[in-house]
């Protein structure tokens, strides 16, 4: 049975689809001809009302322009939120965080969204520039204190506002999360104006431009951020390795992914079921990274396993195994129900540079849920407890037959996610603001 936070959530979601149907340039056009078609009369007025729905879809080419609904509500957040800075000067810093990610809704996220919630723990205030496909999205109705929530083509907008914003002692931060084109051009404003600029490497974006996912990507754009911050942080160690090598001399730092202090529900137990044994999966599951090939013939050969697989993007056609189970997308809150029974989690990326970069959050996760995990090389995770990193598909069966016969290492993985968790990764970040005040 769902819970009542999880049916709000789906009515919510729902909510939001009837509003973009009802606005939609389709629906409008479709309800003019129908009433013209009910009534003939109207036909006259058609003309008129095909112009304004085309005046209508023009506009909405248009990011929203001062004067506009979601203009001036961003717009007035942010006043509110910088005269609460002004008129309180011992109320926190302020990160500015440009994410390329989606907006805060309050369950767990990616990197700049667990990011933005451990700062907001931590008495920072957090502009979150967020990323949407089109200008007619409703701003989220998500809302809570010390945040903003600004889609990037308001944002861009509003840069000189904010750079240039009188905050008296207010530590200043902010954090470019991704290599959007034109975005270096902000670097030299807001460093002028006392504000510490980081640029935080999360993902191998050349190699995501390379399999289709990354198209905006300019390699001129990444070089300027690394020459032109204060810091980079990096989330894996091939990647300090490939930032410092744009800009020798500029300081490239390790900043790992992390989890939540407090990620596991109370009530959770780890109760591995035994006939048979189950193997698990949660995450993206994208053909672009995901092996599914390699994964196939894993799954054929570790019979005696059943693989239940967590996610959503998996490729149409598929034809897997019996023992493996497409469970489909599942709420964050309810992974732990499915964790619990596992004996083992695996991360069956493809092998390559795209990999190498990468940090994978649900490592954390599974590490806190006490799964031992297999997975295929990816250098950041090979020193992390309780974790197996293999090149070949044998390996990787071998691997997963002796993680799931023994129990891990419970006080190396615990003392290991102490160090990592999204609290200690904020506390990181704000370090940088002192550093530059000192």
């Amino acid at each position: 049975m769902k819970t009542r936070e999880e049916l709000q959530q789906e009515l919510s979601d729902l909510e939001k689809q009837h509003r973009q149907i009802l606005n939609s340039s389709s629906y409008r056009l479709g309800r003019l001809l129908i009433s013209v078609c009910r009534s003939p009369r109207l036909l006259f007025r058609l003309p008129i009302d095909l112009m304004h729905l085309a005046r209508d879809v023009r506009q909405q080419k248009r990011p929203p322009q001062p004067g506009s609904s979601q203009y001036e509500t961003v717009s007035r957040q942010w006043r509110q939120l910088a005269k609460h800075l002004q008129s309180n000067p011992n109320s926190g810093p302020l990160v500015f965080l440009f994410s390329g990610t989606t907006y805060i809704q309050g369950t767990r996220g990616n990197r700049p969204i667990r990011q933005t919630e451990a700062l907001l723990r931590l008495g920072a205030s957090v502009f979150f520039s967020y990323h949407r496909s089109r200008y007619t999205e409703a701003l989220p109705d998500y809302s809570t204190e010390g945040l903003v929530q600004a889609p990037v083509d308001i944002t861009l907008q509003l840069l000189d506002d904010i750079a240039f914003e009188e905050l008296g002692d207010t530590k200043k931060l902010y954090i470019i999360s991704y290599p959007y084109p034109g975005i270096e051009k902000s670097i030299a404003t807001f460093r002028k104006n006392g504000w510490t600029v980081l640029y935080d490497c999360r993902d191998d974006w050349e190699e995501f431009s390379k399999v289709g996912m990354a198209r905006w990507f300019d390699a001129d754009v990444e070089n300027t951020l690394v020459r032109g911050t204060d810091a980079t942080v990096c989330v894996s160690q091939p990647l300090v390795a490939k930032m410092s090598a744009l800009s020798p001399g500029s300081r490239v730092e390790l900043m790992p992914n992390a989890v939540e202090a407090d990620f596991l529900p109370g009530d959770y137990e780890h109760r591995p079921e035994r006939d048979p044994k189950i193997v698990g999966y949660f995450g993206h599951l994208a053909g672009a990274w995901f092996d599914w090939e390699a994964f196939s013939e894993i799954a054929e050969r570790c019979s005696a396993y059943r693989f239940e697989i967590i996610g959503h993007s998996a490729p149409h056609g598929l034809t897997l195994p019996d023992n493996v189970e497409l469970l489909g997308p599942k709420p964050w809150n309810q992974l732990y129900q499915f964790a619990g029974r596992w004996s083992a989690a695996i991360i069956p990326f493809k092998m390559g540079p795209l990999a190498d970069g990468v940090d994978p959050i649900k490592i954390y996760e599974y590490l806190s849920f006490g799964l031992p995990v297999v997975s295929f090389q990816m250098p950041q995770i090979n020193d992390y407890p309780a974790t197996r990193t293999v090149s070949s598909v044998q390996e990787f069966c071998c691997a997963l037959v002796e993680v799931c016969e023994s129990a891990p290492d419970k006080a190396h993985i615990v003392e290991f996610l102490k160090r990592n968790t999204w609290e200690v990764r904020a506390t990181e970040l704000l370090s940088f603001v002192e550093h530059q005040s000192s």
